[in-house]
């Protein structure tokens, strides 16, 4: 499936570059050293090479929020992963898929890669894969508004890697069951008019406490999990907030901002940090500062690609006008909302198109490369076989009798060549006409082909002569193989095919001698051959 580079050095520096890539903690340079890998794999046909950098690209333009071409990059790289047979990096493409198409608003496209992508890591037996796809299929299902599945989805995550031992995974689960029901209350409450029950998110809210008093925060707060910590911080606001707790919910959420103000490499946060400010607002009676914070969400979620989010701005602030006794303003926001999702189910829409049209061109691909395989091997055959006879031809001959001969010069073994040519063959042609000729060689190649074991070897050298390659055979078997040979020649009936037609062979046997070459060794077969021709040699 994957054809090599053809460099080696070429290769190698390849492969190091993309490992260096993946290392690299801004992502924009990460990028930039992984799009030459890209480009030189697609010039050479290096699949493998393909699907990693179009992965570790997918993974950086997810950070940078560039969420569109993230999902078009890890679909690509899942594709290609499945092509080549490669479960783990197909299962790790499809939940970046799953993630990014999760956070456009595609939900179909979203849940199809996550279900996908757990099945795919449980095959691969990596607990550490499985709690991801795991965690990742049940905030896809939060983002699709089927709250009780996520909810369900995120506690089996949060088990299993409690289970795994990995403190980091069951923290991200637990996390994430908190994103799950920031999008469970606010969309419920839009729906009913009234705030649902909070035993969920108390019950979440004393297992963060519990796990937070258990470990060891500043381990698990390593600089490439600044972002989780920060995560966690905002949940956890959110949650004081809804709890009345005004004092925990603003220490949380400036703790937060404090991480952000320090890493700055995390701007999707943003969006869910106007979340917690739009609700501590609302707690504090502050319509217009809440008012402020759901627009800056639905701008931020469009900027940053991140349409949930902007869909979940737009019902902040529907209820913030609302409160307001805004209604009309409350009207244009869920007008604004649709118009969002049928852009969103549009573009989602395109996107299938586009994978139909790179799968069929990978069909073509396929098949074209079967078909040269198929012309290659053809035409390799045609190469090593007699067009006549269609036994081997004198290059098939030489090439096995070559290897033969090295094996037996290696291991001190022997093995036999027999030479065989037509008697009186030329009065054959001249009698019987050339077209008899060519039957009586193409029968004669017949009786040689069943008259030999399947691991010796019959081929036409030229013209009448034929020789045979006995493999792991002694000069007495050999001979008896050829004096069988040569009576079924002798005893066939020729006459069938040209009235007055009698054909005999004469034969000739060698055995391989130590420093024979193939040269020398058909040297005395050939000798040993017309020493019997003349010695039976009878009048035409």
């Amino acid at each position: 499936m994957t054809t090599n580079l053809g460099r080696p050095n070429l290769t190698t520096t390849l492969e190091a570059q993309l490992a260096l890539a993946t290392r690299q903690e801004r992502p924009e340079l990460g990028k930039s050293m992984a799009q030459p890998v890209l480009e030189a794999a697609e010039e050479a046909g290096d699949l493998s090479l393909q699907a990693r950098a179009l992965a570790c690209i997918a993974q950086y333009e997810e950070l940078l929020c560039r969420h569109r071409s993230a999902q078009a990059l890890s679909t690509r790289a899942a594709q290609l992963f499945q092509a080549l047979g490669n479960l783990t990096g197909e299962a790790a493409a499809l939940t970046t898929v799953a993630r990014s198409s999760s956070v456009l608003g595609r939900d179909e496209t979203a849940v199809e890669a996550a279900l996908l992508a757990l099945e795919l890591s449980k095959r691969t037996e990596d607990p550490h894969a499985v709690v991801l796809a795991q965690a990742q299929l049940g905030h896809t299902l939060a983002h699709c508004g089927n709250f009780e599945a996520a909810r369900e989805a995120l506690m089996r995550a949060e088990v299993l890697a409690r289970e795994c031992g990995s403190e980091l995974d069951e923290l991200v689960a637990l996390v994430m069951q908190g994103a799950c029901e920031a999008f469970r209350v606010v969309t419920l409450r839009h729906e009913t008019g009234h705030m649902p029950t909070l035993e969920q998110v108390q019950g979440l809210r004393e297992r963060l406490v519990r796990f937070v008093a258990k470990h060891d925060m500043v381990a698990l707060a390593q600089p490439d999990q600044t972002q989780i910590q920060v995560f966690m911080n905002l949940v956890s606001g959110l949650f004081h907030c809804w709890c009345d707790d005004v004092r925990l919910a603003r220490s949380a959420l400036e703790s937060a901002r404090a991480w952000l103000d320090r890493t700055g490499d995390a701007p999707w946060m943003d969006t869910f940090e106007a979340l917690v400010r739009c609700e501590l607002a609302q707690v504090e009676r502050d319509l217009p500062l809440a008012e402020q914070q759901a627009r800056r969400m639905v701008h931020l979620g469009g900027h940053l690609e991140r349409e949930q989010a902007a869909l979940l701005g737009h019902l902040l602030a529907c209820r913030v006008f609302e409160l307001q006794g805004k209604h009309t303003e409350a009207l244009g926001e869920l007008k604004a909302m649709a118009a969002r999702e049928r852009r969103i189910h549009n573009e989602s829409l395109s996107t299938r198109h586009e994978v139909v049209a790179w799968q069929l061109d990978m069909r073509r691909s396929e098949q074209s490369r079967r078909a040269l395989q198929v012309s290659t091997a053809h035409f390799e055959k045609l190469s090593m076989e007699d067009p006549l006879t269609g036994i081997a031809n004198r290059r098939c001959f030489e090439s096995a009798a070559g290897v033969g001969l090295s094996h037996c010069h290696d291991s001190g073994t022997a093995l036999c060549v027999a030479m065989l040519d037509v008697d009186h063959f030329k009065q054959v042609n001249d009698i019987h006409s050339h077209v008899v000729g060519d039957k009586v060689l193409q029968v004669v190649a017949a009786l040689l082909t069943e008259h030999v074991r399947a691991e010796d070897l019959a081929a036409r050298l030229a013209g009448d002569e034929f020789v045979i390659l006995f493999r792991d055979t002694d000069t007495h078997s050999a001979w008896e193989a050829c004096e069988r040979l040569r009576a079924a020649i002798s005893r066939h009936d020729w006459e069938q095919m040209s009235p007055g037609l009698a054909v005999s062979v004469s034969i000739g046997l060698a055995q391989s001698l130590p420093g024979d070459s193939l040269e020398t060794l058909l040297r005395r077969s050939d000798m040993s051959m017309y020493e019997r021709k003349n010695a039976t040699r009878r009048p035409a």
